[in-house]
């Protein structure tokens, strides 16, 4: 895996998912190669799919009361939290922690950041799988075989600010499984499992950025891991996670 390079993409969103995947190919159209694994933000796909909601109709319940004046966040989003979520564990002023698709994230993956004014964008888990139609769009009108990576921030325990993880994935190997095989010393590599899909998404976030840059996606090039793999691939279930034993009953299942 030497020589791997990063090549944002800039381009405006469009305001249907029509436009945005003729837009795509057209930017595309000189740079992609084969081998090459498109990375797309999944806030410009939930935008071009109109997957946002007007917070101006959303009316909140009592319990979405109750959490926004617990951790000073807008009601209306607070109700979204409550109908997108498959639970919800705590938070911190301004933020409600959630389990929801799959993940441990801030306000079950809603926000408002690069959507419009007066809109929230709902959670990116809705968008599996968005990577294959991407994909076979891609590899049907230019020719080449690729692989697709869309990505959303979280938080990470303990750490500050965001980085970027794999909401889905198409195309791509999304595992390097080291178990069983020997580290420099020879001893032998017992729980080694690398996260490639999640490693794409990081490295294609360093040129794409959380603002105002316009650059919806990048190319990452100089990875031999296109193959057969799916976001599930990438899941744990609560029960087997390192962190079980913080989890609520409702999470872990007992």
């Amino acid at each position: 895996m030497d020589g791997i390079s990063v090549i944002p993409i800039e381009m405006r969103v469009e305001p249907s998912w029509r436009e945005f995947l003729d837009k795509l190919v057209d930017r595309l159209r000189t740079m992609i190669q084969d081998g090459d694994i498109l990375v797309l933000a999944s806030k410009p796909l939930l935008m071009a799919r109109e997957m946002y909601v007007d917070l101006n109709r959303v009316l909140p319940s009592k319990y979405a009361m109750m959490l926004a004046e617990k951790y000073s966040v807008d009601p209306r989003m607070a109700q979204l939290v409550t109908e997108y979520s498959d639970a919800i564990l705590g938070g911190v002023e301004g933020v409600i922690l959630t389990y929801a698709g799959g993940v441990l994230t801030a306000n079950a993956g809603i926000d408002r950041k690069n959507i419009g004014h007066g809109r929230a964008a709902l959670p990116p888990h809705l968008l599996k799988g968005v990577a294959n139609e991407v994909r076979n769009v891609i590899m049907h009108r230019l020719g080449v075989e690729i692989g697709v990576v869309i990505t959303d921030s979280v938080v990470y325990p303990l750490r500050m600010g965001t980085r970027a993880y794999a909401v889905d994935i198409a195309g791509i190997k999304p595992l390097r499984d080291y178990r069983g095989e020997e580290d420099m010393y020879g001893r032998r590599i017992e729980y080694t499992v690398l996260n490639l899909a999640d490693e794409i998404a990081s490295a294609a976030h360093l040129v794409m950025g959380e603002g105002s840059e316009s650059r919806p996606g990048a190319l990452v090039r100089g990875l031999d891991i296109l193959g057969e793999g799916t976001w599930r691939d990438l899941v744990i279930e609560p029960d087997k996670c390192l962190y079980r034993d913080l989890y609520p009953p409702e999470v872990r299942g007992g």
